[in-house]
């Protein structure tokens, strides 16, 4: 069985490496290399997967994964600069995939016993949007 919660997030950002010149990180990351960054309202869902409990019916209750996917990524995350203010992702391109790798672990240890996390998808714009299903083992 799976369930999924899904939220949003606002946040700025800007694409580009430190040890590629200014024209290689515009031909790789084209105008999200912008010295001035950007931003996007960003559409975050987490589902976890695992056994229905016989006695409450339910695989997990949605207000504790709503719970951690708040606590652990959307209030370290929203309204904040990618690049500059998230201890977490320092040294790290915030490209849809970076962040989704890195969001992984975190939600990963916050979940009870017999629940794990199936999926993340992080949606940055009508078009476009990035689906992790975790590490290889």
């Amino acid at each position: 069985m799976q369930i999924s919660y899904q939220t949003e997030f606002c946040a700025a950002y800007r694409l580009y490496r430190d040890d590629w010149t200014p024209e290689k990180n515009h031909e790789v990351y084209g105008v999200c290399a912008s010295p001035n960054g950007h931003g996007h309202n960003y559409s975050f869902t987490a589902t976890v997967e695992g056994d229905v409990d016989p006695d409450s019916g339910m695989l997990l209750d949605y207000a504790i994964l709503m719970g951690i996917i708040n606590e652990q990524i959307v209030s370290k995350v929203d309204h904040l600069n990618l690049n500059l203010d998230i201890d977490f992702l320092q040294g790290i391109v915030p490209t849809s995939e970076n962040l989704l790798i890195a969001f992984w672990p975190i939600i990963s240890s916050e979940l009870p016993q017999g629940v794990k996390l199936a999926s993340l998808c992080l949606q940055e714009s009508r078009d476009c949007r990035c689906e992790y299903f975790g590490p290889k083992s």
